[in-house]
């Protein structure tokens, strides 16, 4: 019994310096990003994406240098989501993803354990797909990730999903899913903040 009890002792101290150990690797909310992707520039909400662009940005968060590749999307540094007040937890600034074929590819990462996403969406049903690629492997899918499931909720004034990874040398992919009330169909999405732990 005496063992046992040492035994669970030391799992739970093990267990408590690896959530200590735990740090921030990713922490962005696209506002320092220039805005890009657009067609023209005009008001908030009635940008018109460039169906056409592709390009890449890198950035750091202390020692960890992330390139984020963006086909299809377009970034909006000072707007909101379509409807405010926003969630709790969801800010100005995102990323708007095509639906056509519309893909946000965050660059290999030493570890991540677990993803924290704000999304929004300028209908109320409408979410993302994420995919994970390991040492450059295979594209799985990690899960589907809609708004507005919950009776009377609206994907337009935002959403958070915490989602576990728990991979080593991983990238991740954000692209469109299949969403919507009456007619299952692919939507366009935009993605307000990105927060990933690791080590």
């Amino acid at each position: 019994m005496k063992k046992l009890r040492l035994f669970i002792s030391l799992a739970l101290v093990a267990f408590g310096a690896s959530v200590v150990a735990q740090s921030v690797v990713i922490d962005e909310n696209f506002q320092g990003f220039k805005s890009q992707g657009w067609k023209k520039d005009t008001i908030c909400n009635l940008k018109k994406m460039d169906s056409k662009a592709n390009f890449k940005v890198t950035q750091s968060y202390g020692d960890n240098k992330v390139t984020y590749s963006f086909l299809k999307c377009a970034v909006a540094p000072e707007c909101e989501a379509k409807k405010t007040p926003m969630a709790s937890g969801v800010t100005a600034g995102y990323v708007e993803v095509n639906k056509k074929e519309g893909t946000l590819i965050i660059s290999e990462q030493k570890f991540i354990s677990t993803l924290e996403v704000a999304a929004s969406a300028t209908g109320d049903v409408r979410g993302y797909a994420l995919f994970k690629s390991v040492k450059g492997g295979p594209w799985l899918k990690v899960g589907e990730y809609i708004g507005a499931k919950a009776e009377g909720a609206d994907a337009q004034y935002g959403f958070i999903n915490t989602i576990n990874i728990n991979e080593s040398d991983v990238s991740l992919k954000f692209v469109a899913t299949m969403c919507g009330k009456d007619e299952l169909a692919l939507q366009t999405f935009r993605i307000h903040n990105i927060k990933a732990y690791g080590k």
